[in-house]
């Protein structure tokens, strides 16, 4: 048992050291190696979902459904929060760890010739998996934009858009109609295209490449659902002919109301594509939904809450804030903020002094964490308490510890800070 602990270590250790070789967008690199392994993609149907903020909810819903409906699946996510092996999981469950030491054992030699990088590597695991688990269907969320993104060598049953805003930017273009071109590299030659609602400029740039590759295009509407927005976020969905009522997603916050419409849609479009969807999967498949991290709320008796988020652009963090604000209606809260340094951090938090009553600016425990320094002098003369400096670990544990139980403290800005959290969440708040 301990050797085989330590082989997979080893080959996790490995996988890990190809960040170093930084990110390579292109597909000829994935393509030659995945013909190496046989072309796995090939051997599985998938939805193929693109998208700045929402797409791995929506991801996450859709799989859920699926699970739900009786399918055999597959889900592909980035990044992960503690475990490495969150990014691939098949029926919920994550990937084996003998899978992943066997496959770096048979490819290692092959991964350092071609130079594979990271997510190429991650990739081409989860297609293998995928194909010798049989799964009947895989979920597969870009990376980073999806032209050049490596899991574009997909020939998806259909592609989703599920939202466009500025994020990336620096590798994406500093405008809407450039990041929509970028994300609508997804969209295959005659395969359905389901777009989420979308700024005007990008939705056109969308249709416009959709046009050209003869590609179906659907659209979620706002009329395509109707919220009661209370504690539960509850919504009924309309379709054409099709009413679906008390729809009640497992995620809070009205963007999860639209993450959940839009992977409604798409599951109606596949149960049209003879793929057996009740309506109670899709209920079902909702409320049991788990994607930690977005508005998770911890409570422990004794303790004060503690509200958990991933959002980490201007448009990411607006919608932590206006959930809260639903949630906890006229309340003030701690929050600690870490950021990576490639993004707007400017915009990034122009939102936050809305909910705040301090804000501590801490340092990720990663090469890519943006200064505190920097941050703070986005916040200051804001009207809001701004301490920078300390880590992540020390400072939570601090203000767990000092707070009432009518207490609320958010931690947020990014996966490295949220993962950070849950890592020592038992030290820090208790199981």
């Amino acid at each position: 048992m301990a050797k085989k602990s330590g082989e997979y270590k080893s080959a996790l250790r490995f996988i890990l050291s190809r960040e170093f070789f930084g990110m390579k967008l292109g597909l000829e690199n994935i393509s030659l190696f995945l013909e190496k392994l046989g072309n796995p993609h090939n051997r599985f149907p998938s939805v193929h979902i693109a998208g700045t903020n929402g797409k791995g909810s929506t991801a996450a819903y859709l799989e859920a459904i699926f699970r739900q409906a009786g399918y055999r699946t597959g889900i592909f996510t980035s990044p992960h929060l503690v475990d490495f092996r969150e990014r691939i999981r098949v029926d919920g469950a994550l990937i084996e760890k003998r899978f992943i030491t066997e496959f770096i054992r048979k490819n290692k030699a092959n991964i350092i010739k071609q130079k594979i990088t990271f997510f190429e590597v991650c990739t081409a695991l989860a297609f293998d998996y995928f194909a010798r688990r049989k799964v009947e269907i895989a979920i597969i969320e870009t990376g980073l934009g999806g032209r050049l993104d490596a899991t574009n060598v997909l020939r998806p049953l259909v592609s989703v858009i599920s939202d466009i805003s500025f994020d990336h930017m620096h590798i994406l273009g500093h405008t809407l109609r450039k990041i929509a071109f970028e994300k609508a590299g997804i969209i295959k030659q005659k395969t359905p295209v389901i777009i989420g609602i979308l700024p005007g400029e990008a939705s056109r740039e969308i249709t416009t490449v959709a046009r050209k590759r003869q590609a179906p295009l659907l659209r979620l509407y706002r009329k395509n659902f109707s919220p009661n927005i209370g504690r539960n976020f509850e919504f009924s969905y309309y379709d054409e002919s099709k009413v679906i009522r008390k729809l009640t997603p497992s995620l809070p916050g009205e963007h999860q109301i639209k993450n959940a419409a839009l992977s409604v849609k798409v599951a109606l479009f596949l149960r049209t594509m003879r793929h057996k969807i009740s309506e109670r999967a899709i209920k079902q498949g909702l409320a049991a939904t788990y994607w930690p991290g977005r508005f998770q709320i911890l409570k422990k008796p004794g303790k004060p809450t503690v509200v958990l988020d991933v959002g980490h652009n201007p448009a990411g963090v607006k919608a932590m804030v206006d959930c809260f604000k639903r949630v906890f209606p006229g309340k003030k809260t701690d929050i600690v903020l870490g950021l990576v340094s490639n993004k707007d951090l400017r915009r990034s938090v122009s939102s936050l002094p809305q909910i705040a009553r301090r804000i501590f600016i801490v340092r990720l425990n990663t090469y890519r964490s943006a200064e505190p320094e920097d941050i703070a002098r986005h916040l200051r003369g804001k009207g809001v308490l701004v301490s920078p400096g300390g880590s992540l670990t020390t400072v939570t544990r601090r203000l767990i510890k000092e707070a009432g139980t009518d207490d609320i403290i958010i931690v947020c800005g990014s996966h490295y800070g949220v993962g950070e959290f849950l890592e020592h969440r038992k030290e820090v708040y208790g199981s």
